[in-house]
């Protein structure tokens, strides 16, 4: 399995995971907070402690809900999900924060020299 922290804007987190063959798996674990998986391809079987498992094909999402331990597993070669989440902070209030590295009219998302070229340009 592999994890990408894509990154965020506002109150959005991005994560990518990648099961590259079936059985693998995303051990169990829990939130504090509701959030939703994006399945982009392939299929999961998602476990929630104390209920059975069910089985989801992409294109989907799956609503994870706060405070119940659960576990992802590949069903299929190639699955991708992205785990979507609202940034709180301790009290539970969304948070607004920016990625600038994901705005493409951040200038740090800009090639370098980019800014005195338009500078050069407004001169002329």
């Amino acid at each position: 399995m592999k994890t990408f922290e894509l990154g965020y804007f506002g109150n959005i987190w991005v994560k990518q995971n990648v099961l590259e063959l079936a059985g693998e798996a995303f051990n169990g674990h829990e939130h504090k907070f509701d959030h939703v998986t994006l399945l982009v391809s392939g299929k999961v079987s998602v476990e929630l402690e104390g209920s059975d498992a069910k089985e989801f094909t992409a294109p989907t999402f799956i609503v994870i809900r706060k405070e119940h331990r659960h576990k992802i597993t590949a069903l299929a070669d190639g699955t991708v999900y992205y785990c979507v989440y609202a940034l709180r902070d301790l009290d539970g209030e969304v948070m607004e924060v920016f990625g600038p590295q994901h705005d493409p009219e951040s200038a740090s998302a800009r090639n370098e020299g980019y800014w005195e070229k338009v500078k050069a340009l407004e001169l002329t």
